[in-house]
């Protein structure tokens, strides 16, 4: 298999999905260990060694305590784990439309858990080997509360396109920094500054540079976009 792929982490907090994937994956040959939810996934590989990490993360992008985006952003921000590859999933329809270092795809939800294992490896048969490790570690992102709220009352498709455009800026921010694109611009203030704009969402974003982090502030949703 393409990554060489033989031991499969399993990030999924649905027990029957959990278990009937984990099942699928073992009966196709990989070694899988399952854990219920983002923060355990990060405990567990914390505490495990480099040599008993899994070759690939297949992480569905909706849990509890700390979401996938959250899980994805604090492993590029570990050094013991930024090396780790990642498939997300997810139940909601549309993919990321910006690369993400070490994600080497997004796999929708079928009905059945057999089927996702066929789907993944299928796409593993695809892909042409493991990402190059990125030169610098990227900027950390910080999501205060009030941001936090804003964007968990965005529709999932939106709220998942911003998160990731977000991730993207934090790595972008350790390299060369474009000063405009379609989605991200450099603002002139006092304090170095960023904004994000998805969906018509816009995400303002401050730079410390000292603390190598974004945190996000202000976050702005148009009126279509806002739950009655």
């Amino acid at each position: 298999m393409a990554l060489g792929v033989h031991h499969l982490m399993l990030v999924e907090d649905d027990r029957t999905w959990r278990e009937g994937v984990g099942r699928a994956a073992s009966e196709a040959g990989f070694l899988v260990s399952s854990v219920s939810d983002g923060a355990e996934a990060l405990h567990w590989l914390r505490h495990h060694p480099r040599a008993q990490h899994p070759d690939l993360i297949l992480l569905d992008v909706v849990l509890p305590r700390l979401d996938g985006w959250e899980v994805y952003g604090q492993l590029r921000t570990d050094a013991r784990l930024r090396h780790l590859v990642v498939m997300m999933m997810s139940s909601g329809s549309g993919t990321p439309d910006v690369p993400l270092h070490g994600v080497v795809g997004f796999l929708h939800k079928p009905p059945q858990p057999e089927a996702l294992v066929r789907e993944l490896a299928a796409r593993l048969r695809e892909l042409p080997g493991r990402p190059p490790e990125p030169p610098r570690m990227p900027y950390a992102l910080r999501l205060t509360d009030e941001s936090l709220y804003a964007l968990h009352a965005l529709p999932a498709p939106v709220r998942h396109a911003v998160r990731v455009h977000l991730l993207r800026a934090a790595e972008l921010s350790a390299t060369e920094l474009p000063l405009a694109s379609s989605w991200l611009m450099a603002l002139h203030s006092e304090q170095p500054s960023l904004l994000v704009t998805v969906e018509g969402v816009r995400v303002v974003l401050v730079v410390d540079d000292a603390a190598c982090a974004l945190t996000a502030t202000i976050v702005i949703v148009p009126s279509h976009l806002r739950r009655a």
